[in-house]
């Protein structure tokens, strides 16, 4: 393992636990650690020791640690860049926005795993050498710089082209700073493609990703320069030579080289039709993940050395920044499902429920709303345990997910009740679907059903339907549930549409 010697930590954490966890966890890692209970004595001790990188909790009594980590990077722009990665909760999405906009790297939830928390903090001091780079290399060209001049004036060409790197080295900085505050990960790529274009001239550009729905797949995620079906088809297998080779090899490569280097490989030969001129990779946790494709330059000429360089600095940059959209996509994701049905949570129900009245009250077209509830489930909680009723809610879960279309919204309403929004689905058509639903569950066999009053694991559903029913939201909500109280006074394991004469 690495020694890490001359890496200096400063953990600002009150909570005495963790902050010991923390100590013992780094210190055995050969990082020196400097504690702080509070913000204002951590402000103290940064001054005092210069750490290499802050540990700083959100949550601290007193100054907050977005407070000291705002003032940490307005008064002190003029020393070594600090990295700071915040610690916090799951549930502070709003804070850890907050923080990365006013100048923190990254951030852990509690509770974290260590290895993860290494492999970020090694992370950020790999860009705060990054960072140091590039601040030296702009000192040293601004000081050739005037050397030159002073000099000799024949070296005027050579003048130009050490201000234009010294220029670049300072877009640089202004890119990672832009690309790190983009959270959503659509826009991150689509600004990344436009980065690339403005930085280097070329005339297209390319963004794979790994799928969505295949880990072993690299697709096309935004593109520039292309028309639609010149790029729709293309994929890369995370087995085709390409990949293994940039796993070994993380930089920009001169596609040309490639195709002699790994002939075997498809996708290369892919990209060599699409014109594509240079590929890096995007490596996330030492793993390639992407590539950023570079097409030929808008003037007829090769890319030089420096900018080899330079593309290799936003090809971190931008791996950075996409594993902290991606994180951020899943921790937003979590905040709309229902952790044990992995339906989506009442939350997310309210929100799409919201938006299809008012595309409804718009289109004109129709839409129904069904509520259902399992028939006497507390009796099968009371007696089979809440383990076993969580079995139930989970099969009854991938009933609905797989009997309903792909459009329609299923969600987890609340203890043992589902709701299904049906966008342009009528009165009838809801009935329909609501039967075929409560058929198939009363058709399934669930384990311990026998322990039910009737046997058998049933589910009775209410529904309602806009225009005919409501108008507006509460309406549609009240009206179903109505409908649902009266299946349940009908006998249960029925359904009943809405009628005026339901009372709830």
């Amino acid at each position: 393992m690495a020694k890490n010697v001359f890496h200096k930590v400063l953990i600002i954490e009150d909570q005495q636990d963790m902050q010991s966890v923390l100590k013992r966890f780094l210190e055995e890692r050969s990082y020196q650690v400097t504690t702080a209970d509070n913000a204002e004595i951590g402000l103290e001790l940064f001054d005092e020791n210069q750490p290499d990188i802050i540990l700083m909790d959100l949550m601290l009594p007193g100054m907050s640690g977005l407070e000291a980590t705002k003032i940490i990077r307005q008064n002190h722009s003029d020393k070594a860049y600090t990295p700071i990665i915040m610690l916090t909760a799951k549930t502070n999405t709003d804070d850890i926005v907050t923080g990365l906009e006013i100048g923190a790297d990254d951030y852990v939830v509690k509770p974290f795993n260590f290895e993860e928390l290494a492999a970020r903090i090694n992370s950020a001091l790999r860009i705060k050498r990054l960072n140091e780079l590039l601040v030296k290399q702009s000192r040293d060209l601004e000081a050739a710089n005037l050397k030159i001049i002073t000099l000799n004036e024949n070296l005027v060409d050579k003048n130009k082209d050490l201000r234009k790197n010294l220029f670049s080295l300072h877009n640089l900085f202004e890119i990672s700073w832009e690309l790190n505050s983009i959270l959503e990960l659509n826009r991150l790529i689509n600004s990344t493609l436009l980065t690339m274009i403005g930085q280097f001239s070329c005339k297209s550009a390319l963004f794979l990703l790994v799928s969505k729905h295949s880990k072993d797949i690299l697709e096309i995620i935004n593109h520039k320069g292309y028309h639609q079906k010149d790029v729709k088809d293309l994929y890369i297998d995370k087995s085709d030579p390409l990949v293994s080779y940039f796993k070994l090899h993380p930089m920009p490569y001169p596609l040309k080289d490639l195709n002699k280097r790994i002939p075997k490989s498809s996708a290369a030969k892919q990209l060599s039709a699409l014109d594509v001129e240079i590929i890096t990779p995007i490596t996330i946790q030492d793993f390639v993940e992407g590539f950023i494709c570079l097409g030929p330059r808008i003037k007829e000429k090769g890319y030089e050395k420096r900018e080899f360089e330079h593309i290799s600095i936003l090809s971190n940059i931008v791996s950075i920044a996409v594993s902290n959209a991606s994180l951020y996509e899943e921790i937003e994701q979590l905040s709309y499902t229902d952790g044990m049905t992995d339906l989506h949570n009442y939350r997310y129900f309210e929100l799409r429920l919201k938006e299809e009245v008012m595309r409804h009250k718009r289109t004109k077209n129709p839409l129904s709303l069904l509520i259902l509830d399992v028939d006497n489930f507390k009796n099968f909680n009371d007696t089979m345990g809440h383990p076993e009723g969580d079995q139930v809610l989970r099969k009854i879960a991938n009933i609905l997910k797989e009997t309903v279309r792909e459009n329609d919204i299923v969600a987890r309403y609340g203890g043992e009740e589902f709701a299904i929004i049906l966008p342009a689905v009528e009165h009838e058509g809801a009935n329909i679907l609501a039967e075929r639903i409560r058929q198939k569950i009363e058709e399934t066999y669930f384990e311990h059903e026998e322990v039910q009053p009737t046997g058998k694991v049933t589910v009775s559903v209410g529904g309602a339907s806009a225009p005919e029913n409501a108008q507006n939201f509460k309406e549609l909500i009240h009206k179903a549930d109505s409908a649902l109280y009266a299946a349940k006074r009908s006998g249960r394991n029925l359904v009943k549409m809405y009628k005026p004469e339901m009372i709830k």
